[in-house]
């Protein structure tokens, strides 16, 4: 199989999982993952189903994999902090979340994350800091949003 028809299978997988039938979603992700093990993306996109429907560890394990594959794949680095959270590794996730935004320090989400954690952490100066970084995102991100609607 080539990567376009992997892309493919990634591509139908991604519009499965934005409409919520996660088990369709994770059917095509499999698919990619058995042609195309090397595929970074795939184990990213499987571990975000997978944070969706509470099966967190089994997240970690493919963010490690896409991590494994990509050092600086910082929106899989984001999803590891996710997973991590989850499983109330509130450390490991505020390393994870760190290393997301070294990567990329405008995911909202990371930030978000990080600071939940800094929260349970104790770490309330860092946490609101971290708030106050993802809700600017969000508020820029809303804003860009909504000129593109209004074809600004």
């Amino acid at each position: 199989m080539t990567s376009k028809e992997v892309e493919g299978l990634l591509k139908k997988g991604r519009a499965y999982a934005i409409r919520t039938k996660y088990k369709e979603a994770l059917a095509y992700y499999d698919k990619a993952l058995s042609l195309a093990p090397g595929n970074p993306e795939a184990w990213y996109l499987r571990a975000a189903v997978f944070i969706e429907t509470s099966r967190n560890a089994e997240a970690l394990k493919d963010c490690e994999r896409a991590i494994a594959l990509n050092q600086n794949y910082a929106d899989a680095w984001s999803k590891k902090g996710h997973a991590l959270y989850n499983l109330e590794r509130f450390e490991d996730a505020v390393f994870a979340c760190t290393r997301a935004l070294a990567l990329n320090g405008n995911d909202a989400s990371a930030w978000y994350i990080k600071g939940v954690c800094l929260d349970e952490l104790g770490r309330n100066d860092e946490a609101q800091e971290a708030y106050g970084k993802s809700l600017e995102l969000e508020i820029i991100l809303d804003m860009e949003a909504e000129k593109k609607k209004v074809g600004k």
